[in-house]
């Protein structure tokens, strides 16, 4: 790259000034743009659904955003997304950003902003920007001046042009390839969802004479199966618990210990655990008397934001009181049922009390009503989606392994083109 000249970034800027958060909206309200609203890998901010807020003259004559200027995130963050993430003012209206981040304002004498803002996202990604963070109280810092003393290679005006010319047109068809994997994903996991449903209330012979099931969401059912509300097809079905002295940190457990679920543990609508987050001693479980379930029994998370999600385990095992726990049958197969909940997922939703909280009760959970077959064909049945959620495992993987080699293949290119790796 020929007629390179090094910043600090502090003099690529005329101007930095914080934001701020105004007041209520009122009729004179104008946008007020948040750390939520930044789009990280596309270094610009969203355009809908915005905040609007009231701000003194004062605020808005020395606040106002305009279109070029670079806003960046100064507080936040999180364990996995350093504070530091940066978008590019596109409207044409009025706007200012709030308290937790910063306008800064490129002087277009010496650099393109498109340059600048791909310089800025990836010191981001590389976490160039993590040695000038600091933490207080869980929260992100970012010290502004600490960051603007990185330092930058800036070639000519004309080049700067050539370059952001050349990233805006590949990074578009890497991210047009990664968000046709992604809706892959998305389609895969609908098809794998509608797989579920038809085995566990159509069966695999489509062949057999089918009934009518006598409930108008669920339609036909094979003749010899039965709809049984799911507390006829239980011993018991119960709340777990939360025993005093349970927060023992991991590392001072001895090899006695107990699993203990709770649904921070789930990941997805249907999950499979051997291991909790969180472990019980065997002396809080005796000095607490707190219940052990066997592994016939099936986890149901029953209130909160995560209503609906199950979980089954090979282990015996504890669990908090979020999730209700259903503890099967001799004859009925965990993994149907399961597979069954999990089919119902917004069925379960729709019983659940329709307080702020969402809540599924024991009661209301045991009256969900299920389609069964015989133990042996409830087995056939698991064995079937057991190997349609192994193929859709390994083909979604494999779809999200080059995706991850995608987005690093955009990173790398912005990093060859911004160090002058790429002859223009």
């Amino acid at each position: 790259m020929s007629s390179v000249k090094e910043y600090r970034l502090k003099h690529l800027f005329i101007k930095r000034i914080g934001g701020a958060w105004g007041t209520e909206p009122d009729d004179d309200s104008v946008i007020c743009l948040r750390a939520a609203d930044i789009e990280t890998d596309q270094m610009i901010h969203k355009s809908n659904d915005l905040t609007y807020r009231t701000f003194s003259d004062n605020e808005l004559n020395s606040r106002k955003l305009s279109p070029g200027d670079i806003i960046i995130e100064k507080s936040g963050g999180g364990e996995n997304q350093p504070v530091g993430r940066v978008a590019k003012f596109v409207l044409n209206e009025a706007a200012l950003c709030s308290n937790f981040l910063d306008l800064l304002r490129p002087n277009n004498k010496i650099v393109n902003t498109d340059y600048l803002t791909y310089i800025l996202y990836y010191l981001w990604k590389n976490r160039t920007v993590v040695k000038s963070i600091k933490q207080t109280t869980g929260i992100q810092n970012l010290d502004i001046e600490d960051y603007l003393n990185n330092k930058a290679n800036l070639p000519s005006l004309e080049q700067q042009n050539k370059i952001v010319n050349y990233l805006d047109r590949e990074i578009a068809k890497i991210d047009a390839l990664i968000e046709k994997k992604t809706k892959l994903i998305t389609l895969l996991e609908e098809k794998k969802k509608a797989v579920i449903n038809q085995a566990v209330t159509k069966g695999l012979d489509t062949t057999v004479a089918m009934k009518d099931s006598g409930i108008e969401w669920l339609g036909e059912i094979p003749q010899h199966w039965e709809v049984v509300k799911l507390k006829y097809l239980s011993k018991n079905i119960d709340t777990g618990s939360t025993p005093n002295g349970y927060d023992i940190p991991i590392e001072e457990l001895n090899e006695n210990v107990w699993n203990w679920f709770t649904p921070g543990d789930f990941n997805e609508d249907f999950n499979f655990v051997n291991e909790s987050k969180r472990k019980l001693s065997f002396e809080v479980v005796e000095d607490n008397k707190v219940r052990l379930y066997d592994t016939n029994s099936v986890m149901f998370v029953g209130i909160g934001a995560t209503l609906g999600k199950i979980a089954v385990t090979g282990t015996n095992f504890y669990t908090n009181q979020q999730i209700n726990i259903i503890e099967l049958n001799n004859d009925i197969n965990k993994m149907f049922v399961a597979y069954s909940l999990s089919a119902k997922i917004n069925v379960s939703k729709m019983l659940a009390n329709s307080a702020t909280l969402p809540i599924l009760n024991q009661q209301k959970l045991g009256d969900i009503q299920i389609p069964i077959p015989d133990l042996n064909e409830q087995i056939l049945v698991v064995e079937h989606l057991e190997n349609i959620y192994l193929n859709h495992f390994n083909t979604v993987n494999k779809i999200s392994i080059s995706i991850e080699l995608l987005k690093e293949k955009r990173t790398a290119i912005i990093s060859a083109a911004i160090n002058g790796e790429i002859a223009l």
